[in-house]
């Protein structure tokens, strides 16, 4: 069976857990767990993809370095095909550092190699070889950013199902969403992202008006579950209450198991957003996106356990 490919950023996570308070201007602050693990919403969401036994290639770019390394050899370990991924000694490769203090997570990132990452380091012939491209965190991604459409474009030419995760835009800008929508077969923005992207303050409406321009939005909205439009209505399928360890990559861990749940089990969307929510649910009881390593085995087991 042909791969489905990620294509995005590549950087690390460095997760200091349970901050004994928010970080303060001239004080050390003291956190009780340190790790580092595969981080990025791209790489997050082929690991936890791959896991649930769906075949993946990854298309990024890493630095010559020991992160670069770590990454590559992460992906394969999850058996995720990295033949496609490029190296570069111009720039580091990305890092982020996530600051969990109680359910709160603040995020601190070193570009590096993922605002390096451009359409010159993608074989677009190679795409061909895909069953379906999904596309993440495309805004910090500033070199590839202008070719995002095409690259969308030129998967829907040849038949190739498309989805996108768009992480925030911090210019507040969206530049070019509104061309990237109607070439996409699924979205998944989480609730603030649709309400930034539609300018309306309810997500049951941001999401219809993102059906107006796009196949099929599906809106991600933490612990309450997802929400998706159908027929002209929005559809609610409610999340799965868990004990919280660390919510770091839940979201793209949401989108592997809706891309799962569709392109490998043949599940219709509310069935999918709900497997879906599942798979996000477990995810955050353990440190970091991919942690969890959750297989279809651990998902049935856990909605049983639910039911």
């Amino acid at each position: 069976m042909k791969p489905v490919f990620f294509i995005g950023e590549i950087n690390v996570d460095i997760i200091l857990g349970g901050l004994e308070s928010l970080p303060e201007v001239d004080r050390e602050v003291v956190c009780a767990s340190f790790d580092v693990t595969i981080g990025s919403s791209t790489a997050i969401c082929a690991c936890n993809y791959a896991s649930l036994g769906g075949a993946a290639s990854f298309v990024g770019l890493a630095g010559e370095d020991e992160y670069g390394d770590f990454m590559v050899r992460g992906l394969r370990e999850f058996r995720i095909g990295t033949e496609l991924v490029r190296r570069t000694a111009k720039v580091k490769t990305g890092v982020t550092v996530n600051l969990i203090f109680g359910k709160t997570r603040t995020q601190v990132t070193y570009p590096g190699a993922i605002s390096e990452f451009g359409i010159e380091h993608i074989d677009l012939e190679t795409l061909n070889g895909c069953r379906h491209i999904h596309i993440g965190g495309p805004f910090m991604q500033t070199r590839l950013l202008p070719h995002v459409a095409s690259l969308l474009r030129f998967a829907r030419n040849r038949g190739v199902t498309t989805s996108l995760d768009p992480q925030w835009d911090s210019s507040g800008r969206w530049a070019q969403i509104e061309e990237w929508l109607p070439l996409l077969t699924w979205f998944f923005p989480n609730r603030d992202e649709a309400l930034a992207i539609t300018g309306v303050d309810d997500p049951a409406i941001a999401c219809l008006r993102l059906a107006e321009a796009t196949e099929c939005p599906v809106v991600k909205l933490g612990g309450e579950g997802a929400m998706y439009a159908a027929n002209g209505s929005v559809v609610r399928r409610p999340g799965y209450p868990v004990d919280v360890v660390d919510t770091t990559g839940a979201g793209d861990a949401f989108d592997a198991g809706f891309l799962h749940g569709v392109l490998d089990r043949g599940m219709e969307t509310g069935e999918a957003v709900s497997f879906a929510n599942a798979v996000a649910a477990r995810s955050c009881t353990f440190v970091g996106g991919v942690n969890a390593r959750s297989s279809w085995e651990d998902i049935s087991r856990f909605l049983e356990e639910k039911a």
